[in-house]
């Protein structure tokens, strides 16, 4: 099923391709992540992680998309994450962002609602904190970016349709309706060795199955009794509590038979 969108759950009109609307859904989910501002904390050595440049609606915001930097810090024992709006459609360049510092040892600040970063001299770069950034590649940066999408997901009533023992995992963020939050349900099928999960929308409008190889992308086989860490996971990524990702299934199928029956799973 394609990632249509829900007009169950969107404050946006169905299929809004606007800048307005999706600045709303933006501003919405960045004030359940910020908090509200309190002191900030005494200046603290850090390290800059991570620093990814890129656009959260794609082309869907047209000519008045803001290219944005996500950033991921780790300060004062915590694992901060941020962001940073460009100005109009141009981005920063590496000295400005502090893309230049990934990796980098460098001093931090922080209060509720933004980080200070810098490395030499009183010039200090102001992030926004929470992000909605999908692609950190650090298991922890992404775990940050999680845990206001799920603690959002444990205040709404699970949909009639939404089975039980269904969970939520964060939304991938791609396409053109773009859910904070999934629900899941996902088993292993005996019949065709398969880890399948069935998707719903907020609402409880379902979205598919996603198929999974019985084994990590290391080759690792996985048991009927596996455990997810729903922190770590997101739609399209599922990851085990042991930090061994799942292989997601990427064999063709038309109405949902293999196109190929005898080809094995990867």
């Amino acid at each position: 099923m394609s990632g249509s969108a829900n007009p169950n759950f969107a404050p946006c009109p169905t299929r809004s391709r606007s800048y307005a609307c999706v600045k709303i859904l933006l501003l919405t989910f960045s004030a359940v992540v910020s908090g509200t501002s309190g002191p900030a904390t005494k200046i603290a050595p850090a390290k800059l992680l991570e620093s990814v440049e890129y656009e959260p609606c794609d082309y869907y915001c047209g000519p008045l998309n803001h290219p944005t930097t996500a950033y991921c810090v780790e300060a004062d024992g915590q694992i901060l994450v941020g962001e940073r709006a460009g100005v109009l459609w141009f981005g920063e360049n590496s000295i400005t962002s502090g893309r230049d510092l990934v990796g980098k040892q460098i001093t931090a600040r922080f209060d509720e609602s933004s980080i200070w970063i810098s490395k030499d001299g009183p010039r200090a770069i102001r992030i926004r904190r929470g992000s909605n950034f999908e692609q950190f590649r650090d298991t922890r940066c992404l775990v940050e970016v999680h845990r206001p999408k799920l603690a959002l997901a444990s205040k709404q009533q699970r949909p009639r349709d939404v089975p039980a023992d269904a969970f939520a995992l964060a939304g991938a963020q791609v396409g053109d309706y773009r859910p904070i939050f999934v629900w899941f349900s996902c088993g292993l099928d005996s019949a065709s060795m398969t880890i399948d999960c069935m998707k719903w929308y907020p609402k409880g409008d379902s979205t598919g199955t996603e198929r999974y190889c019985p084994r990590t992308v290391d080759g690792r086989p996985v048991a009927s009794g596996f455990q997810i860490d729903y922190l770590a996971s997101r739609e399209g990524q599922i990851v085990l509590r042991s930090g061994d990702v799942l292989q997601f299934d990427h064999r063709g199928r038309t109405n949902d038979e293999l196109d190929h029956p005898a080809e094995a799973c990867h």
